[in-house]
């Protein structure tokens, strides 16, 4: 075989193994990327939900009298932001609360899924 043909063959192995490699390579990086975006999107959710929670304590449970209306609209606001179907109906199931005490209970279960929500993710997101 002459020369050149060797050095041509070499080439495209050489070629061909380089654009495996990167293939590769460029595969690896993707998946971590998107692990990366679905862990950001986990952070980004906890923080809409710790937020909600928070906003929750401060202008309900830690005032005295009536909630004003702005006040309902900003928590209604971040409820719907969750974009999550159990704590909406939790949110729901406290706000057609009838009496006092039916309230309270569902301010235990709202408060207890808000909290259960962020350590889920905290633990899936573990090794």
């Amino acid at each position: 075989m002459p020369q050149s043909h060797k050095t041509t063959v070499l080439l495209i192995i050489v070629l061909s193994a380089s654009h495996l490699l990167w293939g590769l390579m460029y595969r690896a990086q993707y998946q971590a990327l998107s692990e990366t975006r679905v862990a950001l999107a986990r952070v980004v959710q906890n923080k809409k939900i710790a937020s909600f929670q928070k906003l929750f304590i401060e202008k309900v449970l830690r005032t005295d009298g009536v909630v004003d209306f702005t006040t309902r609209v900003q928590l209604q606001n971040a409820v719907t932001d969750i974009h999550d179907e159990a704590i909406t109906e939790a949110w729901d199931a406290f706000l057609s609360a009838q009496t006092e005490i039916e309230g309270q209970e569902h301010v235990k279960m709202l408060l207890f899924l808000l909290a259960e929500k962020v350590y889920e993710d905290r633990t899936s997101m573990s090794p």
